[in-house]
């Protein structure tokens, strides 16, 4: 069972990914629900799998959904969202595809998703995988065995252009850390020629394509 700290973040490294100032925000495993204290004028709406957090979000006055996306979708009204927020969220969703395809009725014209994932093309996992062999699923972090799918920034694109979406912007927002100087001059040299390698989590933004998604 994850700690109570897990589902108390504010996440405001994820702020910068946010364009202007949301309305109704529509935040999907919204943990003890405090990301709505960066915006406390805003209608917030929370959605949380976790009937710990969930109470948690209750007893403190936040507007929450207690129960899974897919399973609780149809409680939450269509074109209303001016922003949507699913941070640590689409990796565990067991359909990410419809996921993406069904939220989108749920944002207004205009309207952005922000999203945080882990980058299983991080240098810790490529080392364990290509050097050590293994892959060993832990109790936290990218390789997190709640963790259903992985992601690159790439092919996270990729799936959320099929899904009808455009991703507007990407960007690293935490690190690898503990590296000695030697390994981190070699993962320099490295993304050189191979990209970021140490991106441990990376955010993005995204808003409704004018084109109709792809067929499946």
């Amino acid at each position: 069972m994850k700690s109570s700290a897990y589902y108390s973040a504010t996440r405001t490294d994820m702020l910068r990914f946010i364009d202007h100032t949301p309305i109704r925000i529509l935040d999907i495993g919204c943990g003890a629900g405090n990301f709505s204290l960066n915006f406390p004028k805003s209608e917030y709406i929370g959605v949380e799998p976790s009937i710990q957090a969930a109470h948690q979000s209750i007893a403190r006055e936040r507007n929450i959904i207690q129960g899974r996306y897919e399973d609780v979708a149809n409680q939450i009204p269509d074109e209303y969202f001016d922003l949507i927020v699913c941070n640590d969220v689409i990796e565990h969703m067991a359909d990410p595809m419809a996921f993406l395809l069904d939220v989108k009725t749920k944002l207004k014209a205009g309207g952005k998703l922000i999203a945080s994932l882990p980058n299983v093309r991080n240098i810790e996992v490529l080392y364990n995988l290509i050097v050590n062999k293994d892959f060993q699923y832990a109790d936290a972090g990218i390789l997190d065995y709640t963790h259903l799918h992985f992601f690159t920034p790439k092919s996270f694109s990729a799936m959320a252009t099929k899904c009808g979406w455009n991703v507007e912007i990407y960007e690293p927002i935490s690190f690898t850390k503990d590296i000695s100087p030697i390994k981190l001059l070699v993962i320099r040299i490295l993304e050189l020629f191979l990209g970021n390698l140490c991106t441990y989590q990376f955010g993005i933004r995204a808003s409704i394509a004018c084109e109709q998604p792809q067929n499946q």
